[in-house]
């Protein structure tokens, strides 16, 4: 039996579709990405996309804090 396929899977399977009526070249590679990433955001959820946003801040925060105060970027 098959099962239902969600609405970002869908979108995914739309953007493969898509790319593979046209020529190779950037176009074709972007929609081929934009399937993968939808791919991703329907496996991986939105709790992936946070843990990974609060990463990425924590390490820019890093970055900030070991940089000389005259160096360090105002808000």
């Amino acid at each position: 039996m098959r099962h239902k396929r969600s609405h970002i899977e869908e979108q995914a399977a739309d953007a493969l579709r898509r790319a593979r009526k046209l020529p190779a070249g950037p176009t074709r590679n972007d929609l081929r990405q934009l399937a993968m990433g939808l791919l991703w955001l329907h496996r991986n959820g939105m709790d992936a996309l946070v843990a990974n946003r609060i990463a990425s801040l924590r390490s820019v925060d890093d970055i900030t804090r070991s940089a000389p105060p005259w160096k360090r970027a105002r808000f």
